[in-house]
């Protein structure tokens, strides 16, 4: 690295930590757990009714047969949507490396590579050039409102009575006040802002280093709406369990209760750290290697980073031809948090010279999951429950469905297409825009992101 490349690095800090901030008074990861307790817990919406026995003696309150639904839905849902929302976050993919003017050393000098700019969220499997430094930004807005192809906001988790009689072969139903349930539909908007500043150092004609921090604005917001479905009030004319007060004849429960949220936090995320080694030699092709780190520097309870670090090694091979320039990325991810899968990753696309200084790239991004045991499974219970309903022509047994959302055995297979541009006004400046939509509807996704940045070569 020479003098002038030293001269910039204090700048590339500077530019890395623009945006740090202060520390957060709110936390992301208790959000649904107030919702829960704010709907089913024991200072809840939920009314207090006195529970009476068969001889009419007061042996608890009505309201409270719900606590242990509160306790399930706090150690099960919760954990999996906060694990959720910051692996998606957190992963979001950032820009290439390198972009617009790089090189080629295939001849023992360094050669400007005019053709294309280059793809976008791909690598090419070319390097910028010893004592060359590349610094840019991207910003990125995500609109996280659909989950395996359901609307968030229309995610619905159903939470039953507690069993008051275990000896029922563990069938709720005896007494009847079993038979009320509570549905919560979440009413779920998450959405985010990501800045991403990063920089490329040459060290060697052969070897980049870079480094990307992603700042983030995060927002989850939503109106949780809770509807009893109440078997006693359709059975013996009066709720037993019901929010608020009882109306003025003392026979109009209130069945529905609304619960509003919004939190909005603004964080660092988790540092990247890649190395990308160029393989120069006598090929027909380009070809690198990637090892990309991301180091877990982002607030896990405000969904910047999942407190753990992912690894990436990747395969690179690229081509020219002419304007034309096709490229294959595969790599391996190891993620190290709870309920998040090692990956098999690719990028498979071009980049088109459309005219000098403007290339229009697509790409086709996939993420497969390996472990299966790192499914999301947001059942509360692992059995099915099962409810035995007494009516006057005799009983019959039906069983509830925890919630509403798809079922898959994991989200094994997450597919994206990447369409954009980059455009260079100048050799040592361009700009970018970019699309990426869902191919398939696995995992928590966004109908469209919207990406645009700029990027600068000294």
């Amino acid at each position: 690295m020479n003098a002038t490349t030293y001269r910039y690095l204090p700048g590339i800090v500077l530019w890395l930590c623009l945006c740090l901030p202060t520390d957060a008074q709110a936390q992301l990861d208790r959000v649904f757990e107030g919702v829960f307790n704010e709907i089913l817990g024991d200072k809840g919406a939920l009314t207090r009714v006195p529970a009476r026995d068969s001889d009419g003696n007061i042996v608890g309150n009505h309201g409270d047969h719900f606590l242990d639904a509160a306790g399930s839905a706090n150690t099960v849902i919760v954990s999996n949507l906060n694990n959720l929302i910051a692996s998606n976050v957190s992963s979001f993919p950032l820009s290439a490396t390198s972009a617009g003017l790089s090189f080629d050393f295939s001849s023992g000098q360094p050669v400007a590579v005019r053709e294309s700019l280059g793809p976008i969220f791909a690598e090419l499997g070319k390097t910028i050039g010893k004592g060359r430094v590349l610094m840019g930004t991207n910003y990125s807005y995500l609109d996280l409102d659909k989950y395996r192809g359901m609307r968030t906001e229309d995610i619905r988790f159903t939470f039953t009575h507690q069993n008051v009689s275990p000896q029922d072969d563990g069938v709720l139903g005896n007494p009847g006040t079993e038979n009320d349930v509570i549905d919560v539909f979440l009413g779920l908007d998450v959405n985010a802002n990501i800045f991403a500043f990063y920089a490329t150092v040459g060290l060697t004609d052969q070897l980049d280093i870079s480094f990307a921090l992603p700042v983030i604005n995060i927002s989850v917001s939503g109106a949780a709406r809770a509807v009893i479905n109440s078997f006693s009030l359709a059975r013996n004319g009066a709720a037993d369990h019901h929010f608020g007060e009882l109306g003025t004849e003392g026979n109009e429960p209130q069945l529905e209760h609304v619960e509003s949220y919004s939190e909005n936090e603004f964080g660092i995320g988790d540092l990247a750290v890649r190395l990308k080694y160029a393989f120069f030699d006598d090929s027909a092709i380009d070809a690198a290697v990637l090892l990309d780190a991301r180091l877990p520097t982002g607030d896990e309870a405000n969904f910047m980073g999942t407190g753990k670090a992912n690894v990436r090694l990747s395969g690179i091979a690229s081509k020219t031809f002419g304007d034309f320039t096709p490229h294959l990325n595969l790599g391996y991810e190891y993620r190290g948090a709870e309920y998040d899968s090692d990956e098999l990753e690719f990028a498979v696309g071009f980049d088109q010279q459309l005219v000098k200084g403007l290339t229009f790239a697509v790409d086709i991004l996939g993420e497969f999951d390996l472990n299966k045991e790192d499914a999301l499974d947001f059942d509360y219970s692992p059995e099915p429950i099962r409810i035995r309903s007494t009516l006057e022509n005799g009983s019959f047994t039906r069983t509830i469905d925890q919630n509403n959302i798809p079922w898959r055995i994991n989200d094994d297979g997450i597919l994206n297409a990447a369409m954009g541009f980059r455009a260079a006004p100048a050799d040592n400046i361009n700009f970018l825009a970019n699309i990426l939509v869902p191919l398939n509807d696995d995992g928590l996704r966004s109908d469209v992101v919207y990406t645009v940045g700029f990027a600068f070569t000294f």
